[in-house]
């Protein structure tokens, strides 16, 4: 049986439910196709035009504090909606 192209992708993201806390998985581009949505995990034939093969190594970009200009690793290319604040700059702000 064939796994499933998302487990092996390095878009898939964990992400925390505020209700339960629960954590789940979702693709930043979505699933592949609306056949993943219902899938059981019986096999998958499905291809992906924004697989990325995760090797476990994050690529980061260099940005820099609004505020300080401070260097930082952003894990996220996506364009922010707002500024990037350090830690320190954020919590004295």
């Amino acid at each position: 049986m064939k796994e499933c192209v998302c487990n092996s992708c390095k878009n898939l993201k964990s992400i925390i439910t505020e209700e339960s806390g629960e954590e789940r998985y979702e693709c930043i581009h979505g699933y592949p196709s609306e056949k993943c949505e219902e899938c059981m995990g019986e096999g998958c034939e499905e291809t992906c035009g924004n697989y990325l093969f995760d090797d476990g190594e994050d690529v980061f970009a260099i940005v820099k504090c609004a505020k300080c200009g401070k260097e930082l690793k952003k894990a996220y290319k996506d364009e922010p909606e707002g500024d990037v604040l350090c830690v320190d700059c954020y919590l004295n702000g």
